[in-house]
C-alpha cells in the first residue's frame, strides 16, 4: 500500500489516490494476468524457483522481434515468467528501443531499471479510458492486430513496467486449455503444492519510481504498492496457507509465500 511517506514526495498520487480510494468494485476493472522479471541472458536464476520448488515450464517462449525470450511458473490463474536478451532472437528495426530496455532492465541494479512487470487481463468492467495516458505497443512475436496496452509512461523508462494484454480473457485459460492433458498438466502441479496467484505486493525504492497507473491500481485492490528498499516483487500463492515463505534474493528481487 502506499505510505505518507510516498504521497509526499508524489503530489500526483495524492490526487489519484484521493479519486479512487474506498472504489474497489466487482466486477473489477482489470484481473491480473501475470508478473515478469527481466535476469541475464539465460536465465540461470530458473535454479532458484526449482529449489523453491517450484517447476519449470517446458516450452521456452521466443518473443521474435523483440530480440527476448522466457521461461515460465505455470499456475491455475497465471504465472510468473523470468525474461532474458537472447542473441538468437531477432530484433525488428521497430522494436530496436524496447529490446534495449530489456537489456538495461535485466542489469537492474546498474542501469537504475526497475527489472518487474506486471501484466493485466481485461474485464467486462474494463474501461473504454483511464483517469491516466497509455500508449501501445506491438512486436512480431504478439501476432497480427495484438499490443500492449501500456500504463507506464514512455518518459519513464525505469519505472515498474504495468501493462494490459490487448485483448479479453481469463488469466486461467492455460490451464483451462492444458489441465487435463496428463503431459501438460504437469507443469502446473508444483512439488511445493503452490497452485494459485492470491496476491502481489511491489516495493519500489522511490515513489518516483511508481507512475500514476500505481495509484489507481492500488485503489482498485489489483496489486499492493509500497515504497522502500530494493525493488522487490512479494508474491502470494493460496493465500499463503502452507505457511512457508521463500526470499529468493539477492539472486531475484522475488519473495514468494505459499
Amino acid at each position: 500500500m502506499f505510505t505518507l511517506r510516498s504521497l509526499r514526495f508524489a503530489p500526483w498520487l495524492l490526487a489519484l489516490v484521493t479519486s479512487v480510494s474506498g472504489c474497489a468494485s466487482y466486477p473489477p476493472p482489470l484481473a491480473l494476468s501475470h508478473a515478469w522479471i527481466v535476469v541475464p541472458t539465460g536465465a540461470t536464476e530458473r535454479a532458484l524457483l526449482e529449489d523453491a520448488g517450484f517447476r519449470i515450464a517446458p516450452d521456452v517462449n521466443r518473443h521474435d522481434g523483440q530480440g527476448t525470450s522466457s521461461i515460465t511458473v505455470e499456475f491455475q490463474n497465471g504465472f510468473l515468467e523470468l525474461i532474458y536478451p537472447d542473441p538468437t532472437v531477432p530484433i525488428s528495426p521497430a522494436s530496436q528501443a524496447g529490446a534495449e530496455k530489456f537489456r538495461l532492465k535485466s542489469i537492474w541494479r546498474e542501469s537504475g531499471y526497475s527489472p518487474i512487470g506486471i501484466v493485466f487481463d481485461r474485464t467486462l468492467a474494463t474501461p473504454a479510458t483511464f483517469p491516466f495516458a497509455t500508449w501501445k505497443i506491438s512486436a512480431d512475436w504478439m501476432g497480427s492486430g495484438k499490443f500492449m496496452e501500456m500504463l507506464t509512461p514512455k518518459e519513464t523508462p525505469k519505472s515498474i513496467s504495468l501493462s494490459i494484454s490487448s485483448h479479453a480473457g481469463s488469466a486461467g485459460a492455460t490451464y483451462a486449455a492444458f489441465g487435463r492433458d496428463p503431459e501438460k498438466k504437469a507443469m502446473f502441479e508444483h512439488p511445493n503444492g503452490a497452485r494459485r496467484l492470491t496476491g502481489m505486493r511491489v516495493v519500489a525504492p522511490a515513489a518516483t519510481s511508481l507512475p500514476p497507473a500505481a495509484a489507481y491500481l492500488g485503489g482498485h485492490r489489483l496489486l499492493k504498492f509500497e515504497v522502500g528498499g530494493r525493488w522487490l516483487l512479494d508474491v502470494t500463492l493460496d493465500k499463503a496457507r502452507q505457511g512457508i515463505t521463500k526470499d529468493l534474493r539477492p539472486g531475484l528481487p522475488l519473495v514468494v509465500h505459499y
